[in-house]
């Protein structure tokens, strides 16, 4: 055999023995990957508002799903945000890789839309997806739309549960005060309610907090107007104690702190459970349903685990974990009290059929979504930060009152006063976007409010109780002459009329 010929045959060797070498590595690499799940693992990403005990209600039962296992899917992520900053942080970043959005209500969902921030579900491309949930969640519930869609019919979010907003009470409360079980929102903003410097009768949520509280309130700026609604809210918050959220709210009606809180109708169940003396009340013809939606972020990460989830969550079964004690809940899908688990729990389908039941107000969620910000934060710098002062001027009006220093014309011309907004309605619309955007803006409307109001409530006070009182007479000088400030307020409520 000559040179040549031992080279070939050393060469084809050499180079079927590297190529076994290479299937055997990549043979075992195979066998390792599938044998270590992890490496194939997949992790869902949501930004959500819910608590955790909703989250580990729906990841648990979700993850034992067949679908969930074909995918890979072994965990998934929730990451909590308060504000709509916090959620566009999120959403506007790849590398968050967030794939879903839920919970929070329609406005927020609709400013993360407008922002750009959410992926539409196409009818034609994402057909299967599309119709799963288009065939599961209703167009409308008690007037309220429970999806929304894009110009070109594509689905923006649906609805995944629903909510109307009142207040629970703890009769054991009232009864020790002696005060009336309120079914109106108006009520609330009563004189009859201001019980000492020291105890409040109502507890409210800082709307920057709590996205069910600001509902409310926009509730009641809609339902009596901008600024009919801005002086009931400006006395409710005089009759309140002021909490650092909506779990804080409840809370202290719960515990009897307070008589009446503002809370969503599932708190409301919760604080019922907690405490046998709490009812929850929907003011009659003065609330509304709300959808809480789902939606797709825009920079998803993975489709098919996002499509899964959202699929699985307008099932009847996943509907029926909204079902679950402590969660309690109403689901969009009234499938769900049909199921099994949905038979147990009566009691929230009767709340179900009373929630559609009560005829809300027309309410108006572009406007709400239009204005969201500067409401939010009006709310803030005019009632929650200058609390104290607020509940001393009211406080004032209502022992003076009471002790006949005053007459009710007086009285009423001093409520038009303390509860004149600083701001007109198209002001909060035409500022909103700035001041979301506009750090500099805000910063200088938010030291706007708080002066208008410190001075407004200082002004009345100082008329209730000059410094030196020089006649018995003071109290039928007319408001509109005692200070140019009141005056001002005057005039320009006249104006808006």
């Amino acid at each position: 055999m000559n040179i040549k010929r031992i080279a070939i045959l050393v060469f084809l060797i050499a180079s079927i023995s590297l190529g076994s070498a290479v299937f055997m590595i990549n043979a075992e690499m195979d066998t390792a990957n599938s044998s270590n799940p992890e490496l194939n693992a997949v992790t869902l990403t949501i930004v959500t508002r819910h608590d955790t005990t909703l989250t580990n209600a729906f990841q648990a039962a979700f993850l034992a799903t067949p679908e969930a296992i074909a995918l890979d899917i072994t965990s998934i992520d929730f990451r909590q945000a308060t504000t709509d900053s916090g959620w566009k942080k999120l959403l506007e970043d790849p590398s968050k890789s967030v794939d879903l959005a839920w919970g929070g209500g329609p406005a927020l969902f609709n400013t993360m839309d407008n922002w750009d921030l959410l992926k539409h579900i196409d009818p034609v491309t994402d057909a299967a997806l599309f119709t799963a949930i288009n065939d599961s969640v209703p167009a409308e519930l008690a007037g309220a739309s429970m999806k929304s869609f894009a110009p070109n019919g594509s689905l923006v979010w649906a609805a995944n549960a629903i909510s109307s907003f009142g207040f629970t009470v703890n009769h054991d409360f009232l009864t020790t005060h002696a005060l009336p079980v309120p079914t109106t929102w108006e009520e609330l903003a009563s004189p009859i309610y201001y019980i000492s410097p020291s105890v409040k009768a109502v507890s409210m949520g800082d709307p920057p907090l709590t996205t069910s509280n600001t509902r409310i309130y926009q509730i009641i700026l809609q339902a009596f107007g901008w600024d009919e609604g801005w002086s009931i809210l400006t006395r409710m918050g005089a009759n309140s104690g002021m909490y650092p959220g909506s779990v804080a709210t409840r809370a202290a009606v719960v515990s009897g702190e307070v008589g009446i809180a503002m809370t969503i109708d599932f708190y409301g169940i919760i604080a019922m459970g907690e405490n046998p003396d709490c009812e929850y009340i929907i003011p009659q013809g003065q609330s509304i349903v709300n959808g809480d939606p789902i939606a797709m972020g825009i920079n998803v990460d993975d489709y098919d685990a996002a499509a899964a989830f959202l699929t699985y969550v307008n099932t009847p079964e996943g509907q029926a974990i909204w079902l679950t004690e402590g969660i309690d809940r109403l689901p969009v899908n009234e499938a769900a009290f049909h199921t099994p688990f949905g038979q147990l729990r009566p009691d929230l389908y009767l709340l179900f059929n009373e929630t559609l039941a009560n005829i809300g107000i027309d309410f108006d969620e572009n406007l709400a979504t239009s204005n969201l910000a500067t409401t939010i934060y009006y709310f803030h710098n005019t009632i929650e930060q200058p609390h104290t002062l607020l509940r001393n001027t009211w406080g004032e009006m209502v022992t003076q009152l009471n002790d006949g220093e005053i007459n009710s014309t007086f009285f009423n011309e001093l409520i038009g006063d303390l509860g004149v907004p600083g701001m007109t309605l198209q002001e909060s619309i035409d500022w909103n976007t700035q001041y979301q955007l506009n750090a500099t803006f805000s910063a200088i409307k938010d030291g706007e409010w708080r002066t208008f109001a410190q001075t407004k409530y200082n002004t009345i006070l100082g008329i209730l109780v000059p410094e030196t009182e020089t006649t018995n007479a003071f109290g039928m000088i007319p408001v509109f002459i005692t200070s140019i400030f009141v005056a001002t307020m005057v005039l320009l409520r006249k104006k808006k009329k």
